[in-house]
Parts: C-alpha cells; sequence; structure tokens
C-alpha cells in the first residue's frame, strides 16, 4: 500500500533525463531501509529482553521465602513423576530460569512494538510538515 504511491511521487515534477538517477535512488532507499529496521528491531529486542531479564531475575534469589517456595512445590512434582531428588531440584531451578527468559523476551516484544508505534504516530505527525509538491506548477528553463 506504500510502496508503489511512494514511487509514483518520487517521479513526480521530475524533467526526464533524472529519471535514472532516481530509478537508482528508490531502488537503494528501501533496502537500506529495511537492513538498518531490520538491524535496529533486533538490537531493541535482545537489550530489551537482558533490561527485563534482570528486572524478573531479581525475584528469584533464594534468600526470598515465595521463589524457594515455588522451586520445592515444583521440584516435588518433578520427583513425584520419577526424578530422584537432586535431579528434580536442577530440573525445576532449570525450568523457572526458561520461564523468566521466556518472559522477558514476550516483555521485549511488547516494548518494541510501542517503541515501534510510537515511532510510526510521529512520522506520521511529520509527514504533514513536508513541502507540497505540485507536479503541474513545474516550469521549464527554455534556453536561447
Amino acid at each position: 500500500f506504500i510502496f508503489i504511491p511512494a514511487t509514483m511521487v518520487a517521479y513526480l515534477g521530475l524533467p526526464a533525463e533524472k529519471s535514472n538517477a532516481v530509478a537508482g535512488l528508490i531502488n537503494f532507499v528501501p533496502n537500506m531501509g529495511r537492513s538498518v529496521g531490520t538491524s535496529a528491531v533486533t538490537t531493541i529486542l535482545a537489550r530489551r529482553a537482558q533490561v527485563h531479564q534482570v528486572m524478573l531475575a531479581s525475584h528469584t534469589s533464594t534468600t526470598l521465602p515465595t521463589f524457594n517456595g515455588a522451586v520445592a512445590a515444583l521440584a516435588g512434582q518433578l520427583t513425584r513423576r520419577g526424578l530422584s531428588g537432586p535431579q528434580a531440584s536442577m530440573q525445576a531451578y532449570a525450568r523457572i530460569y526458561d520461564s523468566v527468559q521466556n518472559q522477558a523476551s514476550t516483555m521485549s516484544y511488547i516494548d518494541t512494538f510501542w517503541i515501534l508505534g510510537i515511532g510510526t504516530g510521529i512520522m506520521f505527525f511529520l509527514s504533514f510538515l513536508l513541502r507540497k509538491n505540485n507536479p503541474r506548477g513545474a516550469t521549464r528553463v527554455v534556453a536561447h
């Protein structure tokens, strides 16, 4: 919905001799935008996941009674399913850590969605500040 109208607008009001240069830019700029955008989103996801993992991990200390109770309950369930005590305890810690990572990842996707949404909103409003292009008002200079 955006690329065809943007391509049409890029050619409005341009002399025919500059169409090759514009075609090169029209192909180059979206490719660079996609590359930079993909890198930016990947970086935001990784960094926000780290931030959320640190925040969530602060609630998984062995000094907290609720955390110890959750580990003991999970280890108890695993023991009833056939694991030995030490194996069940290690498995319980591993599953809780996996849960922390999954939650941190989910929260980072939510953050990234919000960041992209806010950026899109800003770009939408900035588009009203663009200079008007009047393709029929272009003047041609005639050499004598």
